[in-house]
């Protein structure tokens, strides 16, 4: 019992929800340095799902894209997830998103999700600048985990 109580207080005291928009930035500042580029990606993704619109939502990938599917992990090129988009973006996960704010958004140094754990993204350093690589950043997808939650 004790070392549940523990694992729970340690969860509790870990967690990488907000409450406010500026929770969740000052979140991502302290995990990436700035939180601007990120909330930016995230409205522009979750409005790119909304509106269905594949072509946007395909170029926000990074590619080969992973796809982890109850059978296991595909990589697909951009090509293949537009082809296998339906497959890829359930209603369910679809409805997940619609629900997700940005207060709520998850965020560890591993990246950042939407929903359950279904769509992962996250920034890379692209400067050219060898004593600050961070200058320039690029946020992409970089997987997708299609759930399927039984209720």
């Amino acid at each position: 019992m004790r070392n549940i109580l523990v694992l729970l207080i340690t969860i509790v005291s870990c967690n990488t929800f907000a409450a406010t928009d500026e929770e969740s930035r000052d979140r991502i500042k302290s995990l990436y340095g700035e939180s601007e580029i990120y909330e930016h990606f995230f409205y522009e993704l979750k409005d790119a799902l909304i509106a269905k619109d594949i072509e946007k939502v395909a170029s926000l990938n990074d590619y080969p894209i992973r796809v982890n599917f109850d059978s296991g992990s595909k990589y697909f090129s951009k090509d293949e997830f537009v082809k296998n988009y339906a497959d890829i973006v359930t209603s369910e996960m679809l409805e997940r998103v619609k629900q997700q704010t940005f207060a709520d958004l998850f965020a560890s140094s591993y990246g950042m999700h939407l929903g359950l754990g279904d769509i992962w993204f996250t920034g890379y350093c692209i400067g050219k600048d060898s004593e600050n690589p961070c200058e320039k950043v690029k946020v992409n997808v970089t997987a997708y985990n299609v759930n399927h939650v039984k209720k």
